[in-house]
């Protein structure tokens, strides 16, 4: 049993509730709207193995019971219905020697690591198979980063967390400058909502997505901070708990804004007193 055959098992082979797991080259063909990037980087990826799998948008389970969703203050992404937040692609496949797997953001390579995480919690199926994932962001400004993390997954040569740790230090050199890129994309995220929100009257949609990006962002960042064996001894003294209360407060410098404030946003693009306070709270 592998990460391919967890995977498999839930095959489609064709859209069902606006998901699609089944043969790469099928998918497309049938998904007109695939983007351009996923399009180049996977017609690469068919040229050196056609056996290639896909499960499109993923759901992810936002399990509130796992240590850190308790320790993540974001209650809001526990609202989220189930299929709401996604992962947009995982590839995988296997050979005769192993079964390995590639989560994909298309949007930003921290919350391709939070997606990674959030489908390994204890508990989940893939649990015992997260050292045969990788994760990685696939987009127009990423296509050499991604082609090559392709390249090196399909050849197995080399181990996945050492090609982990690579585009680790390219997308953030440290775990503090991994926070300042989270506290700089949450803030856009929610800029970009308020924007619009108060000329919609479905809103749903959109503060489903940007809340559920964000709790990525958190998990990502939590994680990471706590998977950093050199922080635990040079800051915090090898005191493990120590370790957990600073990602703790690192994590809740990344910015929020409630459910209920983006709801009852007004014309003018801002919250009322009202739901700034319900903010304040959920903080």
């Amino acid at each position: 049993m592998g990460v391919y055959d967890i995977l498999e098992d839930k095959n489609t082979n064709s859209y069902s509730k606006g998901q699609y797991n089944g043969l790469l080259q099928d998918f497309l063909q049938e998904e007109p709207e695939i983007s351009s990037a996923f399009k180049e980087v996977f017609e690469h990826a068919l040229e050196i193995n056609k056996d290639l799998r896909i499960w499109a948008n993923m759901p992810i389970s936002v399990n509130q019971k796992t240590i850190s969703n308790q320790i993540i203050r974001y209650k809001d992404a526990f609202k989220i219905p189930y299929g709401k937040l996604t992962v947009p692609a995982i590839i995988y496949w296997k050979t005769e020697d192993s079964q390995r797997a590639i989560v994909i953001s298309d949007d930003n390579y921290i919350e391709a690591k939070g997606m990674y995480f959030a489908i390994t919690e204890p508990e989940t199926e893939l649990v015992s198979f997260r050292n045969d994932m990788l994760a990685i962001v696939v987009n127009e400004d990423t296509l050499p980063e991604a082609t090559k993390a392709f390249d090196e997954m399909l050849e197995g040569k080399r181990a996945v967390g050492a090609i982990q740790r690579y585009y680790d230090h390219h997308f953030f050199r440290t775990v503090d400058e991994m926070k300042e890129k989270c506290i700089e994309i949450a803030q856009k995220k929610f800029d970009e909502a308020v924007a619009v929100l108060p000329e919609i009257e479905e809103r749903n949609p959109i503060i489903y997505d940007v809340i559920g990006k964000v709790f990525l962002l958190k998990k990502a960042l939590y994680v990471q901070y706590m998977m950093t064996k050199d922080l635990l001894m040079d800051r915090h003294e090898g005191d493990v708990r120590k370790q957990r209360q600073f990602a703790k407060a690192y994590c809740d410098e990344i910015p929020i804004v409630s459910f209920s404030a983006m709801w009852r946003l007004q014309k003018e693009g801002t919250p009322s007193e009202e739901t700034a306070e319900e903010t304040a709270e959920e903080e």
